[in-house]
């Protein structure tokens, strides 16, 4: 295993001597549109993800191109009733609590399963700050990746930087999100 291996361990034992014990989680994403891609076009995307017996919908909307790797969306998010991870896609749209520009985007028209990937996720909470450490297999390959959810992204990114430094963890910005990348693998893989 090359340093490509330890870089994630470092990262994660650091955090855990910086924060304290992650929160482990078992992440399976599933992804959706509809047949002609709207919700695509409208730079949205729509996702189910369960975490043992829960499952959360999550739907955005970019609003900027990233920058330094931080992406800027708006977010939906809400749990919902775990046996529609069950349902076929095609009866989920009219089950499912969609935020109106999602409603407005698939006018009508009937989700179909994209595919998805699965996580496995390291949580810290730093005051308002979530770090997220993620291993996701996208099956053509895996992925590690810190993601820092923060109201203010200049300061986290400077402290996360030095840190990861510190630790001896070569990073650089991610300016593609886990979504993109999962379909451009999907995409390379078809």
């Amino acid at each position: 295993m090359g340093d490509r291996g330890r870089r994630p361990r470092r990262a994660g034992a650091g955090l855990a001597e910086t924060l304290g014990q992650a929160r482990e989680l078992a992440q399976e994403n599933r992804f959706f549109d509809a047949a002609d891609n709207p919700l695509r076009q409208a730079r949205l995307n729509l996702r189910l993800r369960r975490e043992g017996a829960i499952v959360t919908l999550t739907c955005k909307r970019k609003i900027a191109d990233p920058a330094a790797g931080l992406h800027r969306h708006d977010e939906w998010e809400k749990q919902v009733d775990p046996d529609l991870w069950s349902l076929d896609p095609a009866e989920l749209a009219p089950r499912l609590p969609l935020p109106e520009p999602v409603r407005t985007a698939l006018a009508g028209a009937p989700l179909r399963l994209l595919g998805g990937f699965a996580n496995h996720r390291l949580e810290w909470r730093d005051g308002s700050d979530l770090l997220c450490l993620d291993r996701t297999d996208f099956r053509a390959r895996i992925d590690h990746e810190l993601e820092i959810e923060t109201l203010d992204a200049p300061a986290a990114q400077k402290k996360w930087a030095a840190l990861l430094a510190g630790w001896g963890v070569d990073w650089s910005d991610q300016p593609v999100t886990k979504f993109a990348r999962w379909m451009g693998s999907f995409v390379a893989a078809s």
